[in-house]
This record gives C-alpha cells, sequence and structure tokens, in this order.
C-alpha cells in the first residue's frame, strides 16, 4: 500500500509527534513499517492554515493514488476527483463562498472527492459509495500526513445547498456529486492531534 510504504520510508511530517502508547508500542515493537504506519495514523490531525508554498506534481499524484487504493463496494471504484491548484481557479471558487473566501485564497490545494453515479451498485447498495468516497478520503488525509503535508476535510454532501453550488461553481456534469473538499498544503504551525481514546465507546461481546 502506497500509505504503509511513504511511512515506512521515513516521509511522516516532521512536525508530528512520535509517542505511541503503550499498548500500540507492544502490538508493532517488532515491525518498523507497522510502527511507521501507526504512527502516521494516531499523530494526523485537521490543519486549516497553511504556507503560500505550492503542493509539487508528484504528490498530488501521490495523494491521489492513495485515495484511488481505497477499498469500494463490489469494486465499483465510483470516484472521480477535482483538483484545484492554480491560483486563478482557486480565487473563482473562493467568490462563491462568501463566509470563507479570504481562508479560501490562501489554500495552495484543493481535491474535491466526487462520486460518479454512472459507477453506483443498484437498488439498496446505491447510497454505499458514501462508504466507498469516505474511504478514499482518509487515504488522502493519511497520505497527506506522511508527506509533511497538513490537510482537512471539509464537508458538502448530504447539505443539499452546498452540493448544489459547488457543482456550479466546479460546473460538474449532472453524474457527478460531491462528497467535500480536501484543503491540502504546508502546515504553517504546528498541530497537535487530540487523543480520542475512550474505552466508554467499546463494547466486547454481544450484551445480555
Amino acid at each position: 500500500m502506497l500509505i504503509v510504504a511513504l511511512a515506512a520510508m521515513g516521509f511522516a511530517s516532521a512536525n508530528a509527534q512520535t509517542t505511541l502508547p503503550g499498548s500500540i508500542q507492544d502490538a508493532v515493537k517488532e515491525n518498523v513499517s507497522a510502527k511507521a504506519v501507526m504512527e502516521n495514523i494516531m499523530t494526523r490531525t485537521s490543519v486549516r492554515k497553511f504556507k503560500q508554498q505550492p503542493v509539487e506534481d508528484v504528490k498530488i499524484e501521490a495523494l491521489l493514488r492513495a485515495g484511488m487504493a481505497a477499498p469500494t463496494a463490489n469494486d465499483m471504484q465510483p470516484w472521480h476527483f477535482v483538483v484545484l491548484k492554480d491560483k486563478q481557479d482557486i480565487e473563482k471558487y473562493a467568490e462563491s463562498n462568501k463566509y470563507h473566501a479570504e481562508d479560501i485564497k490562501k489554500t495552495p490545494l484543493f481535491i474535491f472527492v466526487c462520486a460518479d453515479t454512472t459507477r453506483m451498485a443498484e437498488g439498496q447498495g446505491k447510497e454505499l459509495w458514501v462508504q466507498d468516497l469516505s474511504a478514499v478520503s482518509e487515504n488522502i488525509l493519511l497520505a497527506a500526513h506522511a508527506m509533511g503535508l497538513g490537510a482537512c476535510w471539509t464537508t458538502i454532501y448530504p447539505i443539499q445547498k452546498k452540493v448544489n453550488g459547488i457543482s456550479r461553481t466546479l460546473n460538474l456534469p449532472d453524474n457527478l456529486i460531491p462528497l467535500n473538499g480536501i484543503i491540502i498544503g504546508y502546515p504553517d504551525e504546528p498541530e497537535q492531534p487530540k487523543d480520542k481514546w475512550d474505552t466508554k465507546k467499546i463494547t466486547y461481546g454481544i450484551p445480555n
């Protein structure tokens, strides 16, 4: 897997904390690659402020390859990506968002993760694309962190007003539905991950 390779090769963010909880250290102590991957997962966090530095094309392709490595129901691969990296395109998108226009203009890279309705399951499985593209998005977030980038998932679907507005701005064909827009760039300042471990949210076995 691409994310495993990136982490194992030492591309993890230099700003990330690398102290793993004891239970994870015990689980991966004899496997260097596993430790690198777990460090990448456990230190990833949302980043919203970026340096005014473009993301290299080779890294953009790596992010997209990581996204396309995600599993999908029945291997339908219902994804389509819209990439904004040119200043002109980003400013055009910013003009359509009056609440966050200035922040958008400072973002070096957008990847919009969209569903292609021509590549979806039928019947009750039709909505599985949401799960598919969520897996795609997490792969992109982890790959970004592994390469020293910061990223944040910004919600579009299922808020219909956002879906319609962004579809118009991006001039999407009718068969594409935007799930989210992932903002990506080099972090302006270090972000510390939150400790979300909570044993109260785990059930082992079937309750009586």
